[in-house]
């Protein structure tokens, strides 16, 4: 066989080869959501008064916001981790205090849920809130210092949760991490507070396609 001869055959191979793996090669997954990262220090401080024994709540307050463009339909993540402390003032040694802080996720304006099944049927028609305990705690104590940066630090611990989003469609987005504190007190107090410090938001997700699912 000639060289010009065993050339074309083999250059032939080659084409056969390429055209073989072309028509095996994988479709190219979905493009992920652009991913967001938030963080913030500043304490942001949560107060209920009491007048009488009973329970009360804080104005929910911002903790942190961003915003995030997916260019598909996607799954999103949304990680949010954080420092929280509480306190109360109680002017009874009788009295004890319960309080805790509750931390929730907004995609445009509407409450991110936990579970798709709250009543537990097996069937995925009816979202919770989204809302989730931070941080809790019970209390005996007597009235607190008034520097709350010194509180903060004497009771705060990390917490995190994560709340996933199905199918948000594509387009730009706004994430906003809220929280309010909630506390009961069994006789006489004045006011129980809360401080979440050092906190982050991350979300990111993965296209909604052939290559993903719910």
């Amino acid at each position: 066989m000639g060289v010009h001869m065993r050339t074309r055959i083999l250059a032939r191979i080659s084409l056969v080869m390429v055209a073989t793996l072309a028509l095996v090669a994988p479709a190219s997954a979905p493009q992920a959501a652009d991913e967001i990262g938030v963080s913030a220090s500043a304490l942001q401080v949560m107060q209920t008064n009491f007048t009488a024994p009973g329970s009360g709540s804080s104005l929910p307050v911002t903790l942190m916001s961003g915003t995030f463009t997916n260019t598909l339909d996607s799954d999103l993540t949304v990680h949010v981790a954080g420092e929280c402390a509480l306190w109360s003032d109680i002017a009874s040694p009788e009295s004890q205090t319960a309080a805790q802080v509750i931390v929730w996720v907004e995609l445009d304006g509407v409450a991110v849920a936990v579970s798709r099944d709250s009543n537990g049927d097996g069937i995925a028609d009816d979202p919770d809130d989204g809302r989730v305990v931070w941080c809790n705690r019970a209390f005996r104590t007597a009235a607190p210092a008034a520097d709350v940066a010194s509180l903060f630090q004497k009771s705060r611990a990390a917490n995190a949760f994560r709340w996933i989003a199905l199918a948000v469609v594509a387009g730009t987005h706004t994430l906003v991490v809220k929280a309010q504190l909630d506390a009961t007190v069994t006789d006489v107090g004045t006011f129980a507070q809360a401080a979440i410090g050092k906190r982050t938001l991350l979300a990111g997700g993965a296209a909604v396609g052939p290559a993903a699912g719910f």
